[in-house]
């Protein structure tokens, strides 16, 4: 299914439901963000690359990461998010952040001119996805790094079973995939950046259990929120029985007795090759 990035519309749409989610997004995973920042071995000063940051992205972490010496470019082709995320930097005062509007594989940004060149749930929506990390790479300098974040469904599920839950996640699913999107691409993020010659390739992956009131514990209504004019238009549900189903499952997920496991998170990095780098002394 290889459509341009251009050419491909971003699967959960612009409501104002899907800005809301992924505001939450941002607030939730801060921590596994900074937690893969204090891997990377940032330093003051450096130039990073953000693709596909939408309206919050890492983008602030990564500015604290590279103080006032450093430059962020956050990379988006969406308008809305773009417009969204210059209003949140100039409200927190972000002088090192600078929003590109365009699309990934044909920025204009100068390969080789970054030290860090990271996304985060982008290879989730998109079917090219091989050529995507390839860019990422070409963008980033020599002896620097691409790091991957994304998900991988293959966890998720609540316990115990509700009948509301396996409908609205099919449903999903097929929606998802539909546009283009993988749920399981998690699991692929490794072998994508071997394909495009990163070295040294590591990982990690982590999951929670979202407590009641938590964001991530009715992710599942949230997305399906955003996409619910698709789910009618394709047939898969009509409006009543997606309600219906809403309805219920909102019940079972506000029990606290009922147990939702996440989604994986994993978090993938490499380095680009420096040919100039001097050899390792053998111990």
């Amino acid at each position: 299914m290889e459509r341009r990035l251009e050419a491909t519309e971003y699967v959960l749409g612009g409501s104002e439901e899907e800005l809301i989610r992924l505001r939450a997004q941002a607030a939730e995973h801060e921590a596994t963000a900074r937690w893969l920042l204090g891997q990377l071995g940032l330093r003051k000063g450096s130039r990073v690359l953000d693709v596909g940051c939408g309206p919050v992205g890492i983008l602030p972490l990564l500015a604290e990461a590279v103080g006032p010496s450093g430059q962020v470019i956050g990379l988006e082709r969406e308008p809305r998010f773009v417009q969204m995320a210059r209003a949140e930097f100039s409200r927190l005062g972000l002088t090192n952040v600078t929003m590109v509007e365009a699309d990934a594989l044909a920025s204009g940004l100068e390969d080789g001119s970054f030290d860090l060149v990271h996304e985060r749930l982008v290879m989730v929506n998109l079917p090219e996805r091989t050529k995507l990390v390839a860019k990422m790479a070409a963008l980033a300098a020599p002896g620097a790094v691409v790091a991957l974040q994304d998900i991988d469904n293959v966890s998720w599920a609540c316990e115990p079973e509700h009948e509301s839950w396996a409908a609205l996640l099919h449903v999903f699913h097929d929606t998802f995939r539909a546009g283009g999107g993988d749920p399981f691409v998690g699991r692929r993020l490794p072998a994508l950046l071997r394909e495009a010659g990163l070295v040294d390739v590591r990982c990690r992956v982590t999951v929670d259990l979202p407590r009641p009131g938590e964001y991530r514990r009715a992710h599942l209504l949230s997305l399906i929120a955003s996409i619910r004019e698709k789910v009618i238009a394709s047939g898969a549900m009509d409006e009543a029985e997606l309600e219906r189903h809403q309805a219920a499952l909102t019940g079972h997920l506000a029990d606290p007795n009922t147990l939702v496991i996440d989604k994986l998170l994993m978090q993938c990095w490499g380095h680009k090759p420096n040919p100039r780098a001097r050899p390792r002394p053998r111990k």
